[in-house]
């Protein structure tokens, strides 16, 4: 069984939030998951992938990231 190699993995779980019940409460939460979207699972330590179930994840990855943005940017703009 190969292992996911994550790079530059600096997020802390999302269980560690700023949990102050505060106007950005709900925007700090949006950008911890965002930050999660930058995880990405490799088969080598060069970062590659060519495991299809992984690449599907990667994608999706990509996709969360997208609309997380999308959300960000809203929350923001009120």
């Amino acid at each position: 069984m190969k292992t996911g190699i994550v790079e530059n993995l600096t997020q802390q779980s999302i269980i560690n939030v700023d949990g102050t019940p505060d106007e950005n409460y709900a925007l700090r939460i949006l950008q911890a998951y965002r930050e999660n979207c930058n995880c990405k699972f490799a088969t080598g330590t060069n970062g590659e992938c060519d495991n299809p179930l992984l690449i599907t994840m990667n994608e999706h990855q990509d996709q969360r990231a997208e609309l997380l943005n999308k959300a960000i940017s809203k929350l923001i703009a009120i």
